[in-house]
């Protein structure tokens, strides 16, 4: 008895497809999501070391100030210098919630794709196990087959 084609192939060989698919979707994502990581630590980073700078120079400014012999201009300067750095402190904070709003974004878009994609693969694993049975089966079939023809020769060489 010849073997039998399966007759769902053609979607066995989709699902298979769909399911690489997803996994080289997920593999972009994944690293998408990298690299919104690391630019969220970099702009933590960059925040954090502005405002230690920020706090280090004010600092000396301030014992400076309280060291005294210092002018107006001095004063001003000092203002300018905070009023600046107070600035370029919002703007790190804005780029930080920006970046955090991207990761974000990204991680549930990942997420998204996992789920995806193991829901692929469920189909995909069921439709190979079908596969399997169904030549299980015609294995079990053609094994009958063979088994009844030999007792049929058998049978026929006795009478």
């Amino acid at each position: 008895m010849a073997r039998q084609p399966y007759p769902l192939e053609t979607l066995r060989k989709l699902r298979d497809e769909r399911a690489d698919a997803l996994v080289e979707a997920l593999a972009v994502q994944v690293a998408r999501s990298q690299r919104a990581e690391a630019t969220l630590r970099e702009r933590e980073n960059a925040r954090r070391e502005h405002g230690a700078r920020t706090t280090e120079t004010v600092r000396l400014e301030q014992r400076r100030l309280a060291d005294g012999g210092v002018t107006g201009g001095d004063l001003l300067r000092v203002a300018e210098f905070e009023l600046a750095a107070r600035a370029q402190a919002e703007l790190l904070q804005k780029a930080e919630a920006e970046a955090r709003r991207i990761l974000a974004e990204e991680r549930a878009a990942e997420q998204k794709l996992r789920e995806e994609q193991a829901a692929r693969e469920a189909e995909a694993k069921l439709v190979r196990n079908h596969e399997a049975s169904f030549h299980e089966r015609q294995a079990e079939l053609a094994q009958r087959a063979e088994e009844e023809a030999a007792l049929e020769q058998w049978n026929a060489r006795r009478h």
